[in-house]
């Protein structure tokens, strides 16, 4: 039996983390375009990851809550917790971007790309474990 839930366990997590990649391909392209379209218009790296990471707000949560988790848990609280996560997630995307820059002296697209990673393994740690964690066990998440 302890067999079967670890095996039941490891999928269920596999199916969310692939889903989560997939709209986080989506959200990452978009994202990306924004903050390096700005950088070519001569904004600085910083302000440049802001509007990227606004313009992926939105469709972040709706595609967390929708596709990645199928929660239909209540929307207020659920975008409250994600705002939480959000902030959290960009405020060490942030410090990694500029210690990427200030210490470890990176390029401004490798420190973006590193900024970018450690947003992104954070958010998902913070959606499924805090945004969505009341999402029911008996869902099926291998269903698309």
């Amino acid at each position: 039996m302890k067999i079967n839930n670890l095996i039941t366990g490891w999928f269920k997590e596999t199916t969310y983390i692939t889903r989560y990649a997939g709209s986080g391909l989506i959200n990452t392209i978009i994202g990306f375009m924004v903050i390096f379209f700005a950088m070519a218009l001569g904004f600085s790296p910083m302000v440049s990851n802001i509007a990227g990471y606004t313009a992926g707000f939105i469709l972040g949560f709706v595609l967390s809550k929708k596709f990645v988790f199928r929660s239909n848990g209540h929307f207020v609280a659920e975008s409250i917790r994600y705002l939480l996560a959000f902030l959290a997630a960009f405020l060490c995307n942030l410090l990694v971007l500029r210690l990427a820059l200030d210490v470890f002296r990176l390029n401004a697209y490798s420190a973006q790309i590193a900024a970018a990673s450690c947003y992104t393994v954070f958010m998902y740690l913070l959606t499924r474990l805090f945004v969505f964690s009341q999402v029911k066990q008996s869902h099926s998440p291998g269903k698309l």
